[in-house]
């Protein structure tokens, strides 16, 4: 077996581990934000940093298009790291930090809620956005890893992901939005074919 076989083998099997040990039970009170949101036509609004920012587009596709079934309402997402122009003048202008919290500041209405994803917890980009729709009343999730860090202990609904390696806290994490939304396209469908029968 070469070293990459050996090292491919390893990475399974600890990720296998990981996803095996972390607490399940928050994803019931995840879901119900998620069709909270939809049944009052509110937003979900979602951020992360640098591969976190990707799981954050990749949730709003996912979570909007992919739920979409005729009959029910849309879940309506926007991530907060897809507008450049935005981020840029934000982090320019403002500060780094700063570039969710005021995009919160300008778009968050009663009703919405916010999905803030980070492998560390304590970005102080996404830990000011936690901050603020806090203090809005909005619902707060937090999918974290490692320690858990500040957004472990601020956030409402908490995924965290024990594990001290990005790849996996991120591979995870990815997991979750799939399982979510892939569980409401499930029940929608099902909805829509006993209503058609």
């Amino acid at each position: 077996m070469s070293e990459f076989s050996s090292f491919v083998d390893d990475y399974y099997r600890r990720w296998g581990a990981v996803l095996e040990s972390f607490d399940r039970a928050p994803m019931e009170g995840i879901l119900d934000v998620f069709l909270d949101v939809a049944e009052r036509g509110s937003t979900l609004w979602v951020a992360g940093n640098g591969g976190s920012a990707a799981i954050s587009d990749h949730t709003v596709c996912d979570s909007s298009k992919g739920t979409h079934v005729e009959g029910h309402a849309p879940i309506r997402s926007v991530s907060l790291t897809a507008n450049g122009p935005m981020i840029t003048a934000l982090g320019n202008d403002v500060g780094y930090e700063e570039i969710f919290r005021h995009q919160l500041m300008y778009y968050l209405k009663p009703g919405d809620a916010v999905l803030l994803v980070s492998s560390s917890g304590n970005s102080p980009n996404v830990v000011n956005a936690c901050a603020f729709a806090r203090e809005q009343g909005a619902p707060t999730i937090a999918f974290v890893g490692f320690s858990g860090g500040e957004l472990a202990r601020m956030a409402d609904h908490v995924i965290h992901v024990e594990v001290d390696n990005y790849g996996m806290a991120e591979d995870t994490h990815q997991s979750l939005m799939h399982v979510i939304t892939q569980y409401i396209t499930k029940v929608r469908s099902r909805d829509g074919s006993e209503k058609a029968a």
